[in-house]
This record gives C-alpha cells, sequence and structure tokens, in this order.
C-alpha cells in the first residue's frame, strides 16, 4: 500500500535547545527539526500551517503583524471608552436596526463590539459626521492598511481552495510592499470579504454582511475598470464570489457567480489561447484584442489558469442540481476547446516549451485517450472536473432513460475514469486530496444510478467509496485547515453510498454492517471537523444523519 494522503510525521528529531523550534511546531507543541527555511513538520503539513518561521533571530514576520494588530486594537479600545461613557445612557435599538446597523451604521449602543475594521466609521460618526452611500462604498479603502493586510493575508494562505488563479506570491508582495492604491479594488473588495469570512474573530466577522455588499456592488460593475487587466480581475472575482456563495450553502447565488465567470471567459476568447486562429468567431476576436498581446509567458499562463479555472468550478458545481452545464463539449457540442493544459506556475517561466506551439481539442483528445504531458497539480484537477461533469452528464441521461444499459459511451467513460484515477500521483497537498476524492467521486456518481439493476455497478460503488475511506484514513485531517468546499458533496455521496448499502437488510450480515458504519463514521468524523467553519459542510453533514437515521428506522 502507498503512504498517498499521510501528512504524519514518521521520521525520528534530534533535541533541540529551548527556543530553537520554529513557531508553527511550538504553538502545536510538537517536536521541529530545526531545518531551514523550512523544517520537515512544516514542509509535511505545508497546506495546513502557516510560513515556516524562526524567532531565535528576532521577532517573525507574523509575530510584527499580530503586535501591529494588538497595538491597533488596543488603541481603538482607548478611542471608544469616552464615547461608551458618554452613551451609557442610551436607549436599546430593537433587533431589526441592529441587524441592519452592521450593514449601513455603527451606533454608540453597538460600539461595545467594534473591532478595528470600522473603527474607521465610528470615529467618525462621534465626530458628527453622517453617514452616507459614498462612506460605505469608501469603506474598504478607509480602513487601517495594517488590518486589510492582515485580512489578504490570511486570504491567500488559502487561496488555492478557491479557485484563485492569479499570481499569489505577487499579490502578496504587492499588499506588504505598498500602501494598496494600485491593486485592483474589484478584486481587492473580494479577497477582504474573504479574509473576513475566514477570521474566527467575532470582532471582525460580524462585518461580513457590509464587506459582502461591498464586493457584490463593485463586481457587478468590474468590467468598466481601466486596469489593463480588467477582464482577469472580473474572472477571478466571480469564481472567488462563486465560491463565497457556496461555501455559504446559497447555490443560487453561486451558480449565478459560476455562469458569469464562464460568460466572460468564452468570450474573452480564453477557451482558445493557442488555437488556431481560424476557429475563433469575429466577435471573440474582437474582444481577445481587448485583453491585449500577453509580454510574457507568465502573462499569458494567468490566461490558460483563469480558463482552467472557471471550467473547474463549473464541472463541480453548476450541474449539481441536474440543470445543464454552462459548458458544453460532449459529442453533440459544438463548442471546441483548444487552450492547453494548465501547468504549475513557475514551469511559465522557467520550462515554458512545456507549452505546445499550437493547441486543439483538448478536452476531446483528453475523452479520447490521446497522449499528453499535463501532470501539474492544475491540470489533474482540470481533467479530473471534466471527468465529474462528464460523469453527471452520462448519469443524468440514465436516469432519464435517455439511453440504454449497455451504452457504449457508459462505458467508455468508466474505463477512463478507472484509467485516470490509477495514473494519479501520491496525496501531497490539499489541491491533490482533491483530485483523488473527485475522481472517486465521479465513479460513485457514474455507477449510483444502476446501484438496483446492476451487481457489477453496486461493487464498484463501494469499492470507490472504501477509497475515499482510505484516503481520510492516511491523511491528518485535524491539521488540514481550510479545504475546498467540493469535498462536502463528495464525502456526503461517500456516506450515501455505505448508507445505501447498510438498508439492504436481506444481504448484510452483523460483522458487514459493523464494516460499513465503521466507514461511515469516518467520513463523518472529517465532516464534522469541518461543520463548525463551513457552512455547506453543516449542511451536508445534517442530510447525511438524516439519511442514516431513515435506514436505522427502517431497519428497527
Amino acid at each position: 500500500m502507498n503512504n498517498e494522503g499521510s501528512f504524519q510525521a514518521t521520521e525520528s528529531f534530534k533535541p533541540l535547545n529551548k527556543g530553537a523550534a520554529c513557531i508553527n511546531c511550538r504553538r502545536r507543541k510538537i517536536k521541529c527539526d530545526g531545518v531551514k527555511p523550512m523544517c520537515g513538520q512544516c514542509s509535511r503539513y505545508s497546506t495546513a500551517f502557516s510560513d515556516c518561521e524562526y524567532s531565535e533571530d528576532g521577532p517573525t514576520k507574523s509575530q510584527m503583524l499580530e503586535e501591529q494588530i494588538s497595538i491597533l486594537q488596543n488603541r481603538i479600545q482607548e478611542l471608544e471608552r469616552p464615547s461608551r461613557s458618554r452613551s451609557s445612557g442610551s436607549s436599546q435599538i430593537s433587533s431589526r436596526h441592529r441587524e441592519s446597523s452592521s450593514v449601513s451604521q455603527i451606533t454608540p449602543t453597538n460600539a461595545t463590539a467594534l473591532g478595528p475594521l470600522l473603527s474607521y466609521f465610528y470615529l467618525q460618526q462621534t465626530s458628527g459626521i453622517s453617514f452616507n452611500e459614498t462612506a460605505i462604498n469608501s469603506m474598504p479603502t478607509e480602513l487601517p492598511f495594517i488590518v486589510l493586510q492582515a485580512l489578504v493575508h490570511n486570504f491567500l494562505h488559502n487561496a488555492s481552495c478557491f479557485g484563485f488563479f492569479l499570481d499569489t506570491q505577487a499579490f502578496h508582495d504587492a499588499i506588504t510592499s505598498t500602501d494598496g492604491k494600485h491593486l485592483p479594488p474589484v478584486l481587492m473588495n473580494v479577497m477582504y470579504l474573504w479574509g473576513i469570512h475566514l477570521s474566527e474573530d467575532p470582532k471582525i466577522t460580524v462585518y461580513e454582511p457590509a464587506f459582502l455588499s461591498h464586493a457584490l456592488r463593485s463586481t457587478a460593475s468590474s468590467l468598466s475598470g481601466t486596469h489593463p487587466r480588467t477582464i482577469l480581475h472580473s474572472i477571478q472575482a466571480s469564481v472567488l464570489l462563486a465560491y463565497y456563495f457556496i461555501r455559504n450553502a446559497r447555490f443560487l447565488e453561486g451558480k449565478y457567480h459560476i455562469s458569469a465567470a464562464v460568460s466572460i471567459a468564452l468570450s474573452a476568447g480564453l477557451h482558445h489561447i493557442r488555437g488556431p486562429r481560424d476557429s475563433e468567431s469575429a466577435r471573440t476576436q474582437a474582444i481577445s484584442r481587448a485583453l491585449a498581446t500577453p509580454q510574457d509567458t507568465r502573462e499569458e499562463g494567468e490566461r490558460i489558469d483563469a480558463f482552467w479555472a472557471v471550467l473547474a468550478v463549473n464541472n463541480c458545481w453548476a450541474s449539481r442540481d441536474g440543470a445543464s452545464s454552462n459548458i458544453s463539449y460532449g459529442p453533440a457540442s459544438a463548442l471546441a476547446i483548444h487552450t492547453p493544459w494548465p501547468l504549475d506556475i513557475a514551469d511559465y517561466v522557467e520550462r515554458p516549451h512545456l507549452l505546445p506551439s499550437q493547441s486543439s481539442e483538448t478536452i476531446k483528445k483528453f475523452l479520447e485517450d490521446a497522449p499528453d504531458n499535463a501532470t501539474s497539480c492544475a491540470a489533474l484537477y482540470a481533467k479530473t472536473s471534466v471527468l465529474y461533469e462528464e460523469a453527471t452528464r452520462v448519469s443524468a441521461r440514465y436516469r432519464s432513460g435517455g439511453i440504454p444499459l449497455d451504452d457504449p459511451e457508459f462505458s467508455a467513460l468508466d474505463r477512463k475514469i478507472d484509467e485516470f484515477t490509477s495514473s494519479l500521483p501520491a496525496i501531497q497537498s490539499k489541491r491533490m486530496l482533491m483530485v483523488h476524492t473527485l475522481a472517486r467521486g465521479a465513479t460513485i456518481l457514474l455507477h449510483n444510478a444502476l446501484t438496483t439493476m446492476s451487481v457489477g455497478s453496486r461493487t464498484k460503488t463501494l469499492v470507490s467509496a472504501r477509497a475515499v475511506v482510505d484516503i481520510l484514513a492516511r491523511t491528518d485531517i485535524p491539521n488540514m485547515g481550510i479545504i475546498d468546499p467540493a469535498l462536502a458533496p463528495l464525502w456526503t455521496t461517500t456516506c450515501l453510498a455505505f448508507i445505501t448499502e447498510m438498508g439492504d437488510r436481506e444481504s448484510n450480515t452483523a460483522a458487514r454492517l459493523e464494516q460499513l458504519k465503521s466507514c461511515l463514521d469516518r467520513v463523518v468524523a472529517a465532516m464534522e471537523n469541518f461543520a463548525p467553519h463551513c457552512r455547506l459542510m453543516a449542511v451536508q453533514l445534517e442530510a447525511v444523519r438524516q439519511a442514516y437515521g431513515e435506514i436505522r428506522s427502517d431497519n428497527e
């Protein structure tokens, strides 16, 4: 058995002098090998830990940032004290007005909950300056920049889980080395929203509705911006908002922003990068010129990554409820996707020769087993999402009686998913955990429609569900941190496969039921780990518990 998915330490460590361990290891009270620039534990848990930093040579960047925020919060509290004493006799406001005040107005009666984010507005109000729409719209730019930096850093550390395709390091450098005035407002507003959403400080999260409102306003007019990369920034903002709503179990709004991202990407011709010129429509060519010719392969790489990020979020979510996908590339589709598979970010600069000089029918060739060298993590994620979307489409046709049970399309797709899954590299990151789980989910989804009619499909569904359990068993779930929200429905599908099998009283022995229950418990435990911080996971977990409760009552 390979060790894919295992993030657990196996090496022995030599004892270090007191205080010589890195910050992450000291906080978690685990052994540190002291290797620089990144110790073994941080390297192993790179997806869950913060940057590996040592304090033996002085305060780390994280410590200095935390200290600055602490100083800022203390200063704000000092400024608030006189105002609170003056407002001690203020009357209580209604609950409805209290809810709206977090969005539109900060009053002395709720000033005790005021954190650093909206201190600016509170100080304005206590000075006699009234609030208006312009003030609210300028909210993020008026915040202390050290707080904005913390919010963006909080988001960027987990950006890969939410479809962020731009250069993460470039944004990190820009936000830490400038005053932020030259950064794209539409994108920064969404990143501030995400930073607040991922925060666990109630003084900060209370203002999430206000920042959501602001992000939606700026995104609605994003294409009218003058930034040279307005189109890319608009796509990225739409993708991030889609993930935001999905993570909060607001699927209709999430699908709206997925559709917006798809529309902009296709209109801009991002599906034709390095494709045959005669394949572009006149309209697409005109819009593509608005992007200007990329200055280098790094810039071209961002456009390639943008397209595949849009396609992946569409494939995982757009047709989840049985609706038609925004992007169709099946046998009857007239849409040709020529953009080459994405590379790792560094390879666009260091190994640009990996990009083909001309690319055509990328997805069609993949589904037809044409060989390619696309093995980057981003490419594997995109490919898996294609297989998952294909499984969604074929399974839906089976349920509606649109294709016969012996249809060759089903067999071909089933074989393709099997071959692809068996070729995947070991899990060494959260993204690869998602790839492996999504691939198994594609098999479960494809065969779910046939489990009552085919013993083979029933067996294959269980084998894939157990494979998901094996992945979780070799993964350090408590230390994973933030994860891709798509894991929530995938784990739910896995649980339902076990629950359905447990409901077959005629073929189950007590020992087999215990095995199925053990598998179910493993997945439920993973969901319980993330449910307190992810609304979608909580909703999916409740669905699993309800389904299991129904099976138990039927069996009693």
